[in-house]
This record gives structure tokens, sequence and C-alpha cells, in this order.
């Protein structure tokens, strides 16, 4: 268990480093850039949620 949880900590500290890396160092616009794609993910997910608590769950598959 122990193996598992370090290499989790790794993966997180390497994707840490990428979006750190992307932003050419600024953390302040890689926190602005996870912040905007946390409320993008958000906002779809609470037009699902509404789709599928009216029952239109079909509505939205692809045919």
């Amino acid at each position: 268990m122990m193996r598992a949880d370090r290499r989790q900590k790794q993966i997180f500290c390497e994707e840490a480093l990428e979006i750190l890396a992307f932003h050419n160092g600024n953390a302040l616009e890689a926190l602005r850039t996870m912040i905007a794609e946390r409320d993008a993910v958000e906002e779809r997910l609470a037009i699902v949620t509404l789709i599928m608590a009216r029952g239109d769950d079909e509505a939205w598959r692809p045919s």
C-alpha cells in the first residue's frame, strides 16, 4: 500500500511540474487556468445533472 501512495504522490508532483512548465513557471497563471478548468467542469456537471434529473438522459447520448 505504501508503494501506491508514493507512486500517487510522484504522479501528482509530475503533473504539477508539467502544468507549471506549460505556464513558463508562472504559478499564478497556472492557478488561474486550473480554476477556470474546474469551473468549466462544474458547469458541465451541473447541466448533465439537470438533464438526468429530468429523465432526458436519452437526449444527450449519441445515436
